[in-house]
């Protein structure tokens, strides 16, 4: 049976390293889009959530590529201003919100 070499079980160790970084990543990206999720549909149905969410996007992104990625999203919880949406049942099924 063959030895392996200092340099071998160093790079075998780096591998598993890099594996493992790979692997906490992955959770954290998971993390992120379920939670994530999670605050977006709270925002289109609460109203002190949804301003919540648009005041810190306007705040904490800085980058105008992020900025760019995000418009159309925070354009769509704008336009919902303040009124709350109404359950399904309420609005013939679509989940809209009720007219003004």
């Amino acid at each position: 049976m063959q030895q392996r070499t200092l340099e071998q079980q160093i790079a075998e160790a780096e591998a598993r390293l890099a594996r493992l970084r790979t692997q906490n990543r992955q959770l954290e990206n998971g993390q992120k889009i379920i939670l994530g999720g999670m605050l977006l549909a709270s925002a289109r149905h609460d109203p002190k959530i949804r301003a919540w969410v648009i005041k810190e996007a306007e705040k904490a992104v800085t980058r105008d590529v992020d900025k760019k990625r995000l418009d159309p999203l925070l354009a769509e919880l704008r336009a919902m201003g303040d009124a709350k949406e109404l359950p399904p049942e309420e609005n013939g099924g679509t989940g809209t919100q009720k007219p003004a």
